[in-house]
C-alpha cells in the first residue's frame, strides 16, 4: 500500500472562454480549438487526441463535478490549480473560482496553487519558425515585494481559507513555478527572501501558522535533464520548505535526438524520473516526487510545421512515444516502492488535462480511462 498521504496532479485552467482569450483570438477561443486542430506528423503519432467527454467547459461547476468524482474515485486526493496573476491581471481563475470552488461535492478533493510565475507568450499556436521565446510577450511577469503583499492578500481572501485547501502542518501550501523569475525581478536571494517573509507576514495576520512555499527547481536553460539540484541550497535560504521537478520529460540522450524526428521513448523518460528521485532525496529539503505521463507539443505547433524542427526548444520539444498505461503504471508502481522524501508523503502527478503537452489522465477516445485505472493500481500496491 501506498506510503504517500496526499497525490496531486497539476491542473492547466485554459479550456474555457474567458475575456483576455476571446480579445486575442476571437470570441470562444479556448485551447479546445488547438486540439480540435492538431494532426499526426509522422507515422503513428496519436494525433489528434480526442476527450472522451467532448470538450467542456472547465468552468462549469457540473463538468468540475464530474472531474472531482473522476480523480478521487482513482485515488488522487487534490489538484495543484496553474495559477495565473501578471501585477494584479488575472487569467484563467474562472475555472477554479466559478467551476471547482462551486461544485456540489468539492469537498471530495483539496487544492493548492502553483503561482506561474512566468511570462504568457502567444504560443496558441506558435509563429512559423519561432519557439516560444521568440513569440510577442503579451503579459511579462513583473515580481515586486508589494506585489507580493497583494498577491498573499487575494489568496488570503480568496483561497487559503477554503475549507479543502491543502495545509501542511496548518499552513497553506502555495508553490512557484519559477525560481529564476523571482530571483531576476527581485533582485537575488535577499530579494527573495524579503517577498516570501512579506509574503508570509500577510498569511500569519489573517490567522495561519505561517505558508508552506514549495518551488520547481527545473531549469529551462539546462539542456539536458531540465532540472538544477544546485538551487537547492539557495531556496531553502529564501524561505522554501520544499522543492519538486515539474515536468520530467527530458532524458540524457537529449542531445543526440535528431531534429529530423524528434522523438524520445519512454523509457529513457522512466530513467530520468529515477535518476531525479535519487538525487533530491535526503537534501536539506524535502523533495516532492512528480510522476510525469509524457510529453507531445504538437498541437502548440504552426499546422505547416515539418521535420526537421527549426529549432529543438519549447513547443519543439522532443515528442514521448510508447507511453502506454502499463508502463505509466510501473512507473508510478516505481515511484511507490522508493516512498516519500523525508516528512513530507507527497506524490505529484503531471497532469490531470494538459491536452496540448501530452500530459493528461482525463480519458479520451484512445485508452479511455486505462491511466487512471493503472495510477489506482499502483498506489494499492
Amino acid at each position: 500500500m501506498s506510503t504517500f498521504k496526499e497525490v496531486f496532479a497539476f491542473y492547466f485552467p485554459n479550456y474555457h472562454q474567458y475575456p483576455f482569450n476571446d480579445a486575442l483570438y476571437g470570441e470562444g477561443w479556448t485551447e479546445w480549438d488547438l486540439v480540435r486542430a492538431s494532426w499526426p506528423r509522422f507515422e503513428g503519432h496519436q494525433q489528434p487526441k480526442v476527450p472522451a467527454w467532448g470538450y467542456f467547459d472547465s468552468s462549469d461547476p457540473i463538468w468540475a463535478q464530474k472531474e472531482i468524482n473522476l480523480a478521487a474515485d482513482h485515488g488522487i486526493t487534490g489538484f495543484i490549480i496553474d495559477w495565473y496573476w501578471y501585477s494584479g491581471v488575472q487569467l484563467m481563475q474562472e475555472q477554479l473560482e466559478q467551476g471547482f470552488l462551486k461544485a456540489p461535492n468539492r469537498e471530495r478533493l483539496k487544492f493548492s496553487l502553483m503561482w506561474a510565475n512566468h511570462p504568457w507568450m502567444n504560443f496558441f499556436p506558435v509563429a512559423e519558425g519561432k519557439s516560444a521565446s521568440e513569440m510577442n510577450c503579451w503579459l511579462p511577469m513583473r515580481h515586486t515585494l508589494a506585489d507580493m503583499e497583494k498577491v498573499a492578500d487575494y489568496c488570503v481572501n480568496h483561497y487559503f481559507s477554503e475549507p479543502n485547501y491543502w495545509l501542511v502542518d496548518g499552513k497553506p501550501y502555495f508553490s512557484f513555478f519559477s525560481f529564476g523569475a523571482l530571483e531576476k525581478e527581485l533582485g537575488g536571494i535577499s530579494g527573495v527572501a524579503r517577498a516570501l517573509e512579506k509574503f508570509e507576514s500577510r498569511v500569519i495576520a489573517a490567522g495561519f501558522p505561517g505558508v508552506h512555499f514549495g518551488v520547481n527547481i527545473a531549469n529551462v536553460d539546462v539542456n539536458t535533464l531540465c532540472w538544477d539540484i544546485n538551487l537547492i541550497p539557495q531556496v531553502k535560504s529564501c524561505g522554501f520548505q520544499s522543492i519538486f521537478g515539474y515536468n520530467i520529460t527530458r532524458t540524457q540522450h537529449y542531445a543526440n535526438i535528431d531534429p529530423a524526428l524528434p522523438v524520445v521513448d519512454y523509457k529513457y523518460v522512466m530513467e530520468s524520473h529515477e535518476i531525479l528521485w535519487k538525487a533530491c532525496r535526503g537534501k536539506s529539503l524535502p523533495y516532492v516526487p512528480t510522476v510525469t505521463l509524457g510529453s507531445d507539443c504538437t498541437p502548440r505547433w504552426p499546422k505547416s510545421t515539418g521535420f526537421p524542427v527549426p529549432k529543438m526548444e519549447y513547443p519543439y520539444e522532443p515528442i514521448v512515444v510508447n507511453n502506454t498505461p502499463e508502463r505509466f503504471e510501473e512507473l508510478c508502481r516505481k515511484a511507490v516502492e522508493a516512498g516519500p522524501d523525508s516528512e513530507l508523503p507527497v506524490l505529484f502527478l503531471n497532469g490531470w488535462n494538459e491536452w496540448t503537452e501530452g500530459n493528461f489522465l482525463l480519458p479520451d477516445n484512445f485508452y479511455g480511462t486505462a491511466y487512471l485505472e493503472a495510477l489506482k493500481k499502483a498506489l494499492k500496491k
